[in-house]
């Protein structure tokens, strides 16, 4: 009886042992797993809304950063209908029309801006769009403005001044591309800009030795060159077209003289007449 008892009691010590061993076997193991990582999930879902928004919003910025505008404005449309609005989502939404040729709708968003704490960047997407339309004196103007409001914004001062150098004034370009140049001292588009500035200004090379030393593409520096010969091209038959025009038609005293040599002007060569003298 008593080993019957013993034999009992071993058995389920083996049952207990042999189940503790299964709680540890991989199967286990990867059922804990699983729920941990559903736990996390779930955690993650019952954040917060500002968390996922700020997650979402972030997004958007980064689709542009990599000028994927189309599909940025369909999300922007996303987060709207489930976050609702702000002067910062209207003005990526903004710059998406802008970047997608939507001009007379982009306008519209950054001018509803231009009095709230996106200003500075709603003046600087109208003095963009103002430059597509080949209108450099606004786009100037708007782009000082934005300047103003926002004086530390690189990408601002490079804007300005390659919009002063495409209008022929390198003189004036000089004090924003160089602010551009020291606060974002990395940045191409500054770098470029720098580069061109030394082109039309006569130092083709210093301007060869900073694209060296930047390790432009092949692609970009013709680029700049092109764009040199463009402005440069564009300014000389603007200075044609302005220059007076100091031809002088001869005039003989008298008033038959007068009128018979103004006549003698406007006939073909091969007319016949000859000038009667009186």
């Amino acid at each position: 009886m008593k080993l019957q008892k013993l034999s009992s009691i071993a058995l389920g010590l083996l049952v207990l042992c042999t189940g503790c061993s299964s709680l540890n076997s991989p199967a286990n193991e990867y059922a804990l797993r699983n729920d941990e990582a559903l736990q996390r999930q779930q955690a993650e879902l019952d954040r917060p809304a500002l968390d996922n928004k700020q997650v979402y919003l972030d997004m958007i910025k980064k689709m542009q950063e990599r000028s994927m505008y189309f599909a940025s404005i369909a999300h922007i449309d996303a987060y709207q209908k489930s976050y609702g609005t702000t002067p910062e989502v209207q003005r990526l939404y903004a710059d998406a029309l802008r970047a997608t040729g939507q001009d007379d709708a982009a306008e519209k968003q950054y001018k509803a801006l231009l009095s709230g704490p996106e200003a500075a960047a709603a003046w600087h997407g109208l003095g963009l769009l103002e430059a597509q339309r080949g209108k450099s004196v606004t786009a100037i103007s708007n782009l000082r403005e934005s300047s103003r409001i926002n004086p530390t914004n690189a990408v601002v001062l490079s804007d300005l001044s390659y919009a002063l150098l495409n209008d022929g004034d390198s003189n004036a370009a000089r004090v924003p591309l160089m602010q551009a140049v020291e606060l974002a001292p990395g940045n191409r588009k500054v770098i470029s800009n720098l580069a061109l500035f030394f082109l039309l200004s006569g130092d083709k090379p210093k301007a060869e030795s900073l694209m060296k030393e930047a390790n432009m593409p092949a692609d970009v520096r013709a680029e700049i060159f092109k764009r040199k010969d463009a402005i440069s091209k564009r300014h000389v038959q603007l200075s044609k077209q302005a220059e007076p025009d100091n031809r002088v038609l001869p005039v003989v005293a008298g008033g038959n003289g007068m009128q018979l040599q103004l006549q003698m002007q406007l006939l073909p060569p091969s007319s016949g007449v000859v000038a009667r003298s009186e």
